[in-house]
C-alpha cells in the first residue's frame, strides 16, 4: 500500500503546497520536510496443506522467527505466542535497516513442546536446526511414543527492505509454514468375527531421525522408530445380520494411532505390524512408497510436496482367522483402495 504524505514544519503558502504535492516527500527544495515513514511487516501463512485454505490462525499456536543479513548475522529475531495468533490479521512489525534478509521461522515450539531449536540466539543460520528430544527411556530404546503437536517451518531468502522517503508504503513479506509432523491411524480389522484385543499385535513405524536442519532438510541425527501413544479395540455389529449359525454378526478392530515427524520422499520408512502370539510380523511395507500410491489426481505436485501438504494418514488392514494380514484384500488408504500385487517382494 502506497500513501502520499506531505509534512512541513513552516506555514506554507496554497502555491507553495502545490508545489511541494507535485515533487513529493524528499524535494530537495523543501529540505525540511519530514521523510514518509515505510512500513514492513510479516504475514505467516499455512495453506500448503490439502485444503489450500490458510489454517495458520487456527492451528499455530507459536512463532519464533530469525533475519540475518548478507554477512549472515542475526540481525532481529521474534517470539510469540496466545490468543493473538488466532486472529487473522495477525502480523509482525518489522523494524530493519535497507538491506537484503534471510528469514526463518519455526512455529509450535511451545515452552512444553519436545521439539528444540538448537539456538534461541544463533551466531548463524545454521544454528536454527530442531530436535526431536526424547525422553530419558525413549532415548535408551530408541522409541518416541508420544503425541507430537504441530512444528511448522519456513524459510525465505533474500527479501529486500527498502524505505522510500517520499511516499509512505505498507509492505507485507509473506512466509507460507510447512507442517513437519504426521498424524497416523493404522485400522486392523477382522474378516471372521473373532475378538481382537489391544495386545495381539504391536505397531512400529520405523526410519524416523530426530533432526531437521534449518531449511527443513533431514540432518544427522538418532535413527528410530515411532510407536502408537493409543491403542483402542472396538466391536461393531453387522448391519442386517441375523444370529444364525456361521453368520458373522460383529467385526471386531485393533486402531493404533501414532504421530511422526516430516516424511521424506526419497527416505527409507517402514510399516511393521507384529503378531504378539508368535512375533511374526504379518504386515512389512515401504511407508512411503504405500502412501504415494494414492496420489492420484494430485499427480502435478512432487511426492515431496503430496507429502508436505497431508498430514493424516488412515490405513486400513483386513486381518483373516489365522491372524495374518489378506492381502487378496488390499488396504484402504485415505478411503482409497490398493490391491497390492500378491507376489510383490514389498511385505
Amino acid at each position: 500500500m502506497q500513501k502520499n504524505c506531505h509534512y512541513h514544519k513552516k506555514f506554507l503558502t496554497l502555491p507553495l503546497l502545490l508545489a511541494l504535492v507535485a515533487t513529493g516527500c524528499d524535494s530537495l527544495i523543501y529540505e525540511d520536510l519530514e521523510p514518509c515513514p515505510t512500513h514492513y511487516h510479516l504475514k505467516l501463512r499455512y495453506d500448503y496443506n490439502m485444503k489450500y485454505a490458510d489454517a495458520f490462525a487456527s492451528e499455530v499456536n507459536s512463532v519464533a522467527v530469525w533475519a540475518f543479513d548478507t554477512d549472515g548475522r542475526l540481525v532481529w529475531q521474534h517470539s510469540e505466542d496466545g490468543e493473538a495468533l488466532a486472529t487473522d490479521n495477525y502480523t509482525i512489525d518489522v523494524n530493519l535497516p535497507d538491506g537484503r534478509y534471510d528469514f526463518v521461522t519455526w512455529c509450535g515450539l511451545a515452552s512444553d513442546s519436545p521439539f528444540a531449536v538448537d539456538n534461541e540466539t544463533p551466531s548463524s543460520i545454521r544454528e536454527l536446526g530442531t530436535t526431536l528430544s526424547l525422553t530419558a527411556d525413549s532415548r535408551a530404546t530408541g522409541v518416541s511414543a508420544t503425541a507430537l503437536p504441530g512444528l511448522y517451518h519456513s524459510i525465505r531468502r533474500g527479501v529486500a527492505i527498502e524505505s522510500n522517503p517520499g511516499v509512505e508504503t505498507d509492505n507485507e513479506i509473506s512466509l507460507s509454514l510447512t507442517k513437519n509432523t504426521n498424524y497416523f491411524k493404522i485400522l486392523l480389522q477382522n474378516l471372521d468375527g473373532s475378538t481382537m484385543k489391544e495386545g495381539d499385535f504391536s505397531f512400529r513405524i520405523t526410519g524416523g531421525n530426530t533432526r531437521l536442519e534449518h531449511d527443513n532438510s533431514y540432518g544427522v541425527g538418532d535413527i528410530h522408530d515411532y510407536h502408537p501413544w493409543s491403542l483402542t479395540s472396538a466391536e461393531a455389529g453387522v448391519v442386517g445380520s441375523t444370529p444364525t449359525a456361521g453368520t458373522i454378526t460383529s467385526v471386531s478392530s485393533i486402531l493404533a494411532e501414532l504421530h511422526t515427524s516430516r516424511l521424506m520422499a526419497d527416505g527409507d520408512y517402514e510399516l511393521i505390524v507384529t503378531r504378539s502370539s508368535d512375533s511374526k510380523e504379518i504386515i512389512h511395507i515401504p511407508l512411503v512408497d504405500y502412501l504415494l500410491l494414492v496420489k492420484g489426481n494430485y499427480h502435478s505436485m512432487s511426492d515431496q510436496e503430496y507429502l508436505d501438504r497431508q498430514d493424516e494418514y488412515a490405513l486400513t488392514f483386513f486381518i483373516d482367522k489365522d491372524s495374518n494380514w489378506k492381502r487378496t484384500t488390499g488396504i484402504y488408504i485415505n478411503s482409497w483402495h490398493v490391491v497390492p500385487p500378491q507376489d510383490s517382494t514389498l511385505q
